[in-house]
């Protein structure tokens, strides 16, 4: 079997997901055992037969390949919501702080308080649950990070909701507008990377459970 056919019947056997990337890959080893071939004395059809060989079934391959790839990107996505979670600070404290006209009450509003801590009681969640996520992804339980992340996004989309009542509680009770928008674009960019990240690990759990 030549390199090309090898890599053709590999392909119809893999996901859509990764496919360009694990088929980049398993190209370039074949092309490298192929060479070693060669420079061993094979003619080129048999260099390339004897390297497909080398490879494996390709049922095999392709289930090795497509796990390998699903553990790597599942890693990467647990990276970016982490990363998404963390940043949530500055649409969570540091823009607010820094663009809140100044309060007309002595004592803060018992509902506002409230409001404020249960917005960083849920963030924190959502931080313990991305960071689990991201050390379940380097163990052999990996397909598990995909549900945690899920719930981390839900923890998230629960303080966007917090904070979005705590912005409209706050500009009904002073006189100016803070900087809201630029706030509630943090948050959406915030929650948008965690469901994405979660989405990509539940596209990749399947091959997971075979890693």
């Amino acid at each position: 079997m030549t390199i090309d056919a090898y890599l053709a019947e590999l392909e119809r056997s893999l996901p859509r997901i990764s496919r360009r990337r694990v088929l980049a890959e398993a190209q370039e080893h074949l092309r490298d055992s192929a060479a070693t071939h060669r420079a061993a004395g094979l003619a080129s059809p048999d260099a390339e037969a004897a390297a497909a060989a080398d490879f494996g079934p390709v049922e095999i391959v392709a289930a090795r390949l497509a796990a390998e790839r699903a553990v790597r990107d599942t890693r990467i996505s647990t990276s970016v919501a982490l990363g998404a979670v963390a940043f949530f600070v500055f649409p969570l404290y540091v823009v607010p702080e820094n663009s809140l006209p100044p309060a007309p009450w002595v004592e803060k509003p018992r509902d506002i308080f409230v409001l404020q801590l249960v917005s960083v009681v849920i963030w924190l969640v959502a931080g313990a649950l991305a960071a689990a996520s991201a050390a379940v992804a380097w163990t052999r339980w990996s397909h598990l990070a995909a549900p945690i992340l899920l719930t981390a996004s839900v923890a998230i989309a629960g303080a966007c909701a917090v904070v979005a009542a705590i912005g409209a509680r706050w500009v009904a009770l002073t006189p100016a507008t803070p900087n809201w928008p630029l706030a509630a674009g943090l948050a959406l960019g915030c929650l948008v990377a965690c469901v994405a990240a979660a989405g990509w690990a539940l596209a990749h759990r399947r091959l997971l459970l075979h890693a």
